[in-house]
């Protein structure tokens, strides 16, 4: 399990921003906190809750889902992140996007290793 932080532009409906972003390979899905994804995205009502596991043992329940496009080297890509309000940091980018767009972390540098990211999806 590794993270790596990165600043990026993040953009929604509604606005763009430059955010922290955390990549998290102990987080399955990617995640950001509500009232930051109000001022970039109109949220969609799930049609159920999504429960999660947090590290510390809590459970989250998230009913709203962003749909954002997040520039990672040069490339803008497309993310579904659910909207929690409790993160460490304004956005959590998951190992399930990580590996659809073939994005690794390179843990000795802390940055990311996009040798193999071409900015489209993995079918997985």
């Amino acid at each position: 399990m590794g993270v790596v932080r990165d600043e990026l532009l993040v953009r929604g409906d509604r606005g763009s921003r430059r955010l922290t972003v955390l990549f998290d390979s102990g987080s399955s899905r990617s995640l950001i906190k509500g009232d930051l994804a109000v001022e970039l995205y109109t949220p969609k009502k799930l049609l159920i809750p999504r429960v999660f596991m947090v590290a510390d043992g809590d459970r989250v329940t998230c009913d709203l889902l962003c749909d954002l496009v997040v520039e990672i080297g040069g490339r803008e890509v497309g993310v579904e992140a659910f909207l929690v309000d409790r993160l460490p940091v304004p956005m959590i980018f998951g190992a399930l996007d990580m590996v659809a767009y073939r994005i690794k972390l390179d843990l000795a540098r802390r940055t990311l290793d996009l040798s193999e990211f071409t900015g489209s999806m993995l079918s997985v």
